[in-house]
């Protein structure tokens, strides 16, 4: 097994943190001795090729200066307690698949401290203070469904 994956090394092409992962796993069941283990994970990490690595850091430094730049431009991302006043446009994962949207309060109040969807009311835009491109609406259950709106406007 040490000379598989110290080939595997050599070939390259891995990420850091998966091929540690590999070598300290055959290291707890036997497949290598303790100071094979250790010229593996060095190895492994002098042969590291950087560009397949993932620094979580700067990826929340991106999306930081991302959230920063649009709530300086008026929008927020919505979390418990906003109050969307009547008109106002957020951020939110309305259907709860990673991804914000988005939306503007367009309801009968002037203001609510409900989750969007929760009241009627509330559409989907293509962007800041772009057309309406969908209504947030409840099935039957009570799940809440896009619907897209046929002629999208302003």
């Amino acid at each position: 097994m040490y000379e598989f994956i110290k080939n595997l090394i050599l070939a390259g092409g891995y990420r850091l943190d998966a091929m540690e992962r590999t070598i300290e796993r055959h290291y707890v069941r036997g497949d290598l001795t303790d100071a094979q283990r250790v010229e593996l994970l060095q190895l492994a990490a002098d042969n590291a090729d950087e560009s397949k690595e993932i620094n979580v850091l700067d990826i929340l430094a991106d999306l930081e200066q991302r959230v920063s730049r649009l709530e300086s431009a008026g929008v927020v991302v919505w979390t418990s307690g906003h109050i969307t006043a009547k008109g106002e446009t957020v951020l939110y994962d309305i259907i709860r698949e990673g991804k914000l949207r988005y939306l503007r309060y367009d309801g009968g109040r002037a203001s609510t401290t409900l989750a969007p969807g929760k009241i009627n009311g509330w559409v989907v835009l293509d962007s800041a203070g772009g057309a309406v491109t969908h209504t947030v609406e409840k099935d039957a259950e009570g799940n809440i469904i896009l619907v897209p709106v046929e002629n999208p406007v302003d």
